[in-house]
């Protein structure tokens, strides 16, 4: 070995044996100022009393190889000649200890750095407006959403989510809901199968833009496509199975959604998930597919199709059950200037109980955003068409046709808060010909 490398090895080396040696007193000076000792920093300080000896050993180990390798290049013949065969042995064994020491280090190195603590993180947004942009009947300052998550690591393989959001509602009472409460194993990149309440994986919005306000460029989702307890039409949440994942084709990707779970049930117009389960036993289900171009000119966009239908009823006397079939498309192309997305939603109802056949809707969006260096302007236009005989949607709340046009900006103050400015109008086009413009600021923040 060169004189330079035996050098660094006796100076990593010590090193490494003066922090270890610092880490080990740690403990001691704990229980000093405390005068107990915690069972963890007990067991603690027995493996880093056994990193110790092993750190003194390899290095009196190394100190003697050193030493042999040193008389026999003095004994040697000029350089030219082959090395003998005691100093190869030696070199041999040298490099396994220096084997075990890089892998001490690293050993080391990942239980210090191991996060064993569960850190938490969320979003909140408050807002003031002509109109509360989720109860249109409401004027004012205006609390949102306080969204807490958990993603502990637990593992090589076995995933885990945890979402909690407080909501105002309507009469200004607060609630708390588990919106989000998944435990997955990844089998490799291409799969991951998650159990328990997960966002449903339709369309585009539904996954990638979740409750926290920040996370979306625009203030609010679209009407139709917001959370069940918010006035929403579709399913946002599912109680089941979700196999996900992609896997590279060609210049992009593929990926895939398939998903099953407890059929929701509509309590005082309002979609419930059946988180302990339903009493009917049914089941509802869908996929979703869509290719991501990663290079080329279509860099950034992304197709894709989607499909879902369940049984679902009501708390009516009589109660209405509807086998609900809603799927469409999407489109999303999302660069570093532009984030432009559209969605189609298309609906084929059956009555099951009612016998008035089948009713046919339809629901979309599309949406322009530009990243300026100063903001992100967009532009919104959304509409649904909903047949009021069909017992599913006249049954839900914001079961109603409308449509509306919104015009927006977002400007980022600085990593985590960010204000959002809109202009919309709404008119409602069945249940009512209301007719109602809003002015809404809001402030978001992640933390």
């Amino acid at each position: 070995m060169p004189r330079t490398t035996m050098n660094f090895s006796r100076y990593r080396m010590g090193a490494l044996a003066l922090v270890a040696v610092a880490i080990a007193v740690l403990p001691s000076a704990a229980l000093s100022a405390t005068g107990k000792q915690d069972p963890e920093l007990a067991e603690m300080q027995n493996k880093l009393d056994q990193s110790l000896q092993m750190i003194q050993a390899l290095t009196e180990r190394v100190r003697e190889l050193e030493a042999k390798q040193a008389a026999a290049t003095a004994a040697a013949t000029p350089p030219a000649a082959p090395p003998a065969a005691p100093v190869v042995a030696d070199n041999s064994r040298l490099e396994a200890a220096e084997q075990k020491l890089d892998q001490l280090e690293k050993e080391n190195a990942s239980r210090t750095a191991d996060d064993t603590g569960l850190p938490l993180h969320g979003f909140a947004d408050v807002g003031v407006g002509t109109h509360n942009p989720i109860n249109p009947a409401l004027k004012g300052t205006y609390v949102g959403n306080l969204d807490f998550y958990l993603s502990p690591r637990l593992g090589d393989h076995t995933r885990a989510l945890f979402e909690m959001n407080t909501e105002v509602g309507s009469d200004g009472t607060v609630g708390v809901d588990l919106e989000r409460a998944q435990i997955g194993y990844q089998f490799n990149d291409q799969a991951t199968l998650w159990v328990g309440r997960y966002h449903t994986p339709y369309g585009y919005v539904n996954t990638a833009l979740h409750h926290g306000s920040w996370i979306n460029n625009t203030l609010r989702r679209p009407r139709f496509l917001q959370f069940e307890d918010n006035g929403g039409i579709m399913p946002a949440h599912t109680v089941g199975l979700w196999l996900t994942g992609s896997t590279h084709v060609g210049g992009g990707k593929v990926l895939y959604d398939f998903y099953a779970g407890n059929s929701q049930e509509i309590f005082g117009g309002v979609l419930d998930m059946r988180n302990a389960g339903n009493t009917n036993g049914h089941m509802g289900g869908g996929a979703r597919l869509a290719y991501q171009f990663s290079s080329g000119t279509a860099e950034g966009l992304m197709l894709g199709v989607h499909a879902f239908t369940a049984r679902i009823g009501d708390n009516a006397m009589p109660a209405n059950a509807t086998r609900v079939l809603a799927y469409g498309g999407y489109a999303v192309y999302d660069t570093d200037q532009w984030e432009d997305i559209a969605e189609i939603y298309l609906f084929d109802d059956r009555d099951i109980n009612g016998g008035s056949g089948t009713h046919r809707s339809n629901a979309g969006f599309v949406q322009f955003g530009y990243r300026a260096t100063w903001g992100v302007p967009y532009a919104r236009y959304e509409r649904t068409v909903l047949e009021q005989t069909d017992p599913y949607f006249a049954a839900l709340e914001g079961g109603g046709s409308y449509h509306r046009v919104a015009l927006g900006a977002r400007f980022d103050l600085d990593l985590k808060s960010a204000v959002k400015l809109e202009l919309a109008n709404t008119r409602l086009t069945d249940r009512s010909l209301e007719q109602y413009s809003e002015g809404l600021v809001q402030y978001a923040i992640r933390f």
